[in-house]
């Protein structure tokens, strides 16, 4: 399950913005656009893979867990040392 916060026509029409969660640890959101056909698939139940297939993994993390990218890689960081 994945949340899209407050989904937005543009100005063009074009396209819908639409919020992330707030991350966990730094509390930041990100907003991307997506298409109409990507929103109705997510009101319909797909996945954020099928919903957010044109955008990289840390941008599908981002609105499945809410968790940022530079949160997740310092939670993740090890010093082998």
């Amino acid at each position: 399950m994945f949340t899209l916060i407050n989904p937005t026509k543009t100005a063009d029409l074009s396209a819908y913005a639409v919020t992330s969660l707030p991350c966990p640890t730094c509390k930041e959101t990100a907003t991307i656009e997506i298409t109409p056909e990507s929103l109705f698939l997510y009101n319909n139940g797909a996945n954020a893979q099928t919903v957010l297939c044109n955008f990289n993994v840390d941008v599908r993390e981002r609105f499945i867990s809410g968790m940022c990218g530079d949160c997740w890689n310092a939670m993740f960081e090890f010093d082998y040392e």
